[in-house]
């Protein structure tokens, strides 16, 4: 059950990333975003400690990029936009 959190997490800052308008700002945003939601999905369910700690860190930081991207197609559509460059 611990594993929905970095999707969950994910989903969270790729809504929010998708709300910035200038698309450097955005596209610039993006990594950041996703790494630090694999860290802290890994931080909270104290994988970081462990001896794979690697290993998980990248699990988590996969599992947070789809959530990402799923939380800003979400707010894309939610906010109207179809097209690439708004």
């Amino acid at each position: 059950m611990h594993e929905v959190l970095g999707i969950a997490l994910g989903v969270a800052l790729g809504s929010g990333v998708a709300t910035l308008r200038p698309r450097r700002l955005r596209a610039a945003a993006l990594l950041p975003a996703v790494l630090a939601a694999g860290l802290l999905t890994s931080a909270v369910n104290g994988e970081l400690g462990s001896a794979f700690a690697g290993v998980f860190l990248a699990a988590d930081t996969l599992m947070a990029a789809l959530g990402v991207a799923l939380g800003a197609a979400l707010a894309r559509y939610a906010l109207g936009r179809t097209s690439p460059d708004s």
